[in-house]
């Protein structure tokens, strides 16, 4: 049986290789990886965390909805709609009570226009427009947790007698 090459080019081994191995990238591969399966611990303690915090957002927003599937999603992100509140406004917002976090997904990056990810997910251009992503790692404390969640009450009460929050569109 002949095998045929997968990347064609120089002539290594009869044919059956391009070129030079990229040394740098098989060994980062190899490192990431190790590091990889040395943090498989670690994952359990930021899904805990972003667990604690959806539950946190829904406790102080009784409206707020999960973007995304409820199990099957990444342990450091959490993607909520605020009906009713401009995922930008509740950024700036936390900002000034120090907490950092995005609106829309991490697609957006800056955009005026609705995330084409959340509008890919099915949610409507308000949807889009009311959502904000939190992101959590491997350093994030419960302190922390608890702080934002703390901040965010006091943004919501806050929102509620104030008209810098523009509303959804």
């Amino acid at each position: 049986m002949k095998i045929s090459a997968l990347v064609h080019g120089g002539k290594q081994e009869t044919g059956l290789r391009a070129g030079t191995e990229n040394v740098l990238a098989i060994a980062g591969l190899g490192k990431a990886v190790e590091l990889a399966v040395q943090r498989l611990p670690q994952i359990t303690k930021i899904k805990e965390l972003r667990d604690r915090l959806e539950q946190g957002i829904r406790a102080v927003y009784r409206d707020a909805q999960l973007n995304g599937h409820p199990n099957r999603r990444l342990p450091g992100t959490l993607n909520m709609i605020l009906p009713g509140l401009r995922g930008e406004s509740v950024v700036m917002a936390m900002d000034q009570k120090g907490v950092a976090l995005s609106s829309g997904s991490a697609c957006r990056a800056g955009s005026p226009h609705p995330s084409h990810a959340l509008l890919a997910m099915g949610l409507s251009e308000e949807e889009a427009h009311c959502s904000i992503r939190l992101s959590l790692g491997l350093h994030t404390t419960e302190e922390e947790i608890e702080i934002t969640l703390q901040r965010f009450k006091e943004v919501i009460e806050e929102t509620r007698s104030a008209v810098r929050f523009v509303p959804c569109r």
